[in-house]
């Protein structure tokens, strides 16, 4: 497929989705940028988007969004439950939904972010359904890709910038279990420059790759390094994992969105890694390290670090 592409990008106000919108419109490619709900044009800085806004559990609003359209990038995802938006209904359903209206449009390529640990194990309901939307994506009849990835950083992250406020409010950070759990994060920017690349590389059609950044982290070793990043002295307080839960779980009960939830608990288990070249053999360059890149973590406040720890994300630090 030669030339520019017409691309479809679901949840492309978040935090992968708007540098994917970057990332494909400053390479020429025509973008709908598809939103659940009305999104500031600021979102997309100075790039030429048709920002659309539809639902992905709506087939008539989905149908108007994939006209047109060649090549579908699919973020739109929840990596918590609220009411009636489970696991279940929108990571599932909004994919088979949005699969079905793809082929039904003709899209030609479909290019899905899912996560590293997505399994077919289903006491982790999280990980279960990106497991089976990428069972549908596999099956579907359009030529596809999944992309797995890593924790993820940049500015607006939730991951780096929950556990800084931690860091921020006290000198002894508690952490669930061992703190040995690995992780390999990712810059958002490098995780949004794959994906954008997917579309037309035939070198990934069909496969399923997971992607991290350049290093290996325990859980304690990241913590560490946002420390140094804060220039704070820190103890780690390890606390065994059940009795974790069971302050998670009076969270979940107190709290709107608590900073952890007994589900990402029950995640720490499982190791959060991929080759640690898999990017540069699949992409041809080499991601952006974690160390001397998080320095927009030094912008929380002590008032921004309570907000964050009571489950309240200011929205100068994260806006989506």
């Amino acid at each position: 497929q030669g030339g520019n592409m017409r691309v479809l990008v679901t949840g492309a106000s978040g935090f992968i989705g708007r540098r994917v919108v970057m990332s494909l419109a400053t390479n020429g490619h025509s973008v709908r940028a598809m939103t659940r709900s009305e999104c500031p044009a600021t979102s997309f800085r100075d790039c030429e988007v048709e920002v659309f806004q539809a639902d992905v559990l709506d087939p008539e609003s989905l149908s108007k969004a994939c006209r047109d359209i060649e090549a579908v990038i699919h973020l739109a995802a929840i990596i918590r439950e609220l009411g009636e938006f489970t696991f279940q209904r929108m990571n599932l359903g909004g994919t088979i939904k949005l699969l079905n209206t793809a082929a039904a449009a003709g899209v030609q390529r479909f290019v899905m972010a899912s996560a590293i640990g997505a399994s077919s194990d289903p006491s982790i309901p999280y990980l279960y359904s990106r497991w089976r939307a990428e069972q549908e994506v596999i099956n579907s009849p359009i030529p596809s890709t999944i992309l797995r990835f890593s924790v993820g950083f940049g500015r607006g992250d939730e991951f780096f910038n929950t556990l800084a406020a931690l860091a921020k409010l006290s000198p002894l950070v508690p952490i669930a279990g061992d703190g040995k759990s690995l992780f390999q994060p990712i810059a958002a920017d490098d995780a949004a420059k794959c994906l954008a690349a997917s579309i037309k590389d035939e070198g990934v059609l069909g496969k399923t790759i997971e992607l991290g950044g350049p290093a290996y982290f325990t859980y304690d070793q990241m913590i560490d390094t946002i420390a140094r990043t804060l220039g704070l002295k820190i103890a780690k307080l390890h606390i065994p994992i059940r009795l974790f839960a069971f302050v998670a779980s009076l969270m979940d009960i107190i709290l709107n969105k608590p900073p952890v939830t007994t589900d990402q608990l029950k995640m720490l288990d499982i190791n959060n890694t991929a080759d640690v070249y898999s990017v540069e053999s699949n992409f041809g360059f080499r991601p952006m390290a974690l160390e001397d890149n998080i320095g927009y973590i030094k912008e929380i406040t002590v008032l921004d670090a309570l907000k964050i720890s009571m489950g309240n994300m200011p929205t100068q630090i994260r806006d989506h």
